[in-house]
């Protein structure tokens, strides 16, 4: 697929692999409503393009993500997105989180620097984080007098437990990288210079495996963490009755068999 027509994001697919750029190195990619339209409609074309079987995203330059640009994002301009009543009920911020949600593909986010507001929960979207010790995480809505969005109480919640979302979002207090790891925000917490190498490494890792077994396993475990045992056991047998007919489970067992690396092709 080409990604060429994006203004404010650079996509490049090698291997298996899309990483996402965040290209407003001036703002601390803060994004604008362009950018905001951008990272709406990308998952969908990540989603869809069978070159793609892991997602990194990251930000250009010094920091991450600092949310949504406050110079311009609040206008009520008849093309900005971030009105609330701009698209539907649920709006910009319901919309964005269920786009990263409903990707269907493994994530990570790369965590370089700061990740405040809006990019704090881009971060939360992914399934995984690597972190560079430069990284800071602040919520800065309390502090604004406002209530979270961008699904930011919801996948809070679910990554560290309820007594930390409370006291963190509570408080509006920043943490830091090594803080991240301790509470299981973070899956690793590394150097700076080691943090597009280790997350890569990840990646490799991961969109070695079978890709429609990824997207079935990734479903399954999002399912068991909203539903109880008798609920769940259905769905993960439906998953693994799906995954039991591909051509690559039939390579998953010769490789075994035989003794080398699997060479899966998503069939």
């Amino acid at each position: 697929m080409d990604y060429r027509d994006y203004q404010h994001l650079v996509i490049d697919v090698n291997d298996g692999i899309a990483v996402v750029r965040l290209n407003r190195p001036e703002k601390l990619n803060a994004f604008n409503a362009a950018m905001g339209l951008e990272l709406l409609r990308l998952p969908e074309q990540l989603r869809d393009d069978p070159d793609v079987r892991v997602v990194v995203v990251t930000g250009t330059g010094r920091g991450f993500c600092t949310g949504a640009d406050i110079s311009e994002a609040r206008g009520q301009t008849a093309d900005n997105p971030f009105h609330r009543q701009k698209m539907d009920p649920l709006g910009y911020s319901g919309r964005l989180p269920l786009a990263w949600h409903e990707i269907d593909k493994p994530t990570i986010a790369a965590v370089n620097g700061v990740a405040a507001g809006g990019g704090l929960c881009l971060a939360m979207m992914q399934d995984m984080r690597v972190v560079a010790r430069s990284a800071r995480f602040l919520p800065m809505f309390i502090k604004r007098g406002l209530a979270p969005e961008v699904g930011a109480s919801w996948f809070a919640a679910r990554l560290l437990g309820l007594p930390r979302a409370l006291e963190w979002y509570l408080t509006g207090d920043e943490i830091s990288a090594e803080r991240a790891g301790e509470i299981g925000l973070a899956n690793y917490v590394v150097d700076d210079l080691e943090l597009m190498p280790k997350t890569m490494e990840l990646a490799r890792k991961i969109a070695d495996g079978p890709p429609i077994a990824l997207r079935l396993t990734r479903r399954s475990i999002y399912h068991a963490a909203t539903s109880t045992l008798r609920d769940h056991l259905p769905y993960e047998a439906s998953n693994l009755a799906i995954s039991q007919a591909t051509e690559d489970a039939v390579e998953g067992r010769n490789a075994v068999r035989e003794r080398r690396k699997p060479v899966f092709v998503g069939r």
